[in-house]
């Protein structure tokens, strides 16, 4: 998998030209071509993590329903990334708490001594909005 620069541009060209004919003033010997395979292999899918304190730089999803996290929620907000939504799975039997930044959006509750999903979502500064969810 190629490790694509950011700010890399691209331009369609067909499969069945060859190397030598994509050159130009502009594209040099020098310059790296890239297929759309490298740039779907460059893409990070979620990456299942462990613990209470949560990030935002790369999409994560927290524990896992048989192994859900207990402890109270802190949040790491270096480098952190709009756009990316947390998925943390949680059973404690008192709500935990969660930095002062963060904002409970909608109705949902969290239920002790359940299973409960905490979506938590950055959206600048230190507000992180989240919602809960549990199971049916």
């Amino acid at each position: 998998m190629a490790d694509i620069p950011s700010g890399t541009k691209f331009s369609a060209i067909p499969a069945s030209n060859d190397d030598t004919n994509l050159r130009s003033a502009q594209i040099n010997a020098l310059t790296p071509l890239y297929t759309v395979d490298d740039l779907k292999g460059s893409i990070n899918p979620s990456v299942a993590v462990t613990g209470t304190e949560i990030s935002f730089e790369y999409s994560e999803i927290y524990n896992t329903s048989a192994s859900p996290a207990t402890g109270n929620l802190t949040n790491d907000l270096t480098d952190a990334n709009l756009g990316i939504v947390q998925k943390i799975y949680h059973n404690a039997g008192t709500e935990p708490t969660v930095p002062a930044g963060w904002v409970l959006l909608g109705s949902g509750t969290y239920t002790t001594s359940a299973l409960n999903v905490i979506y938590a979502e950055w959206c600048g500064g230190t507000r992180v909005e989240y919602w809960i969810v549990g199971e049916a």
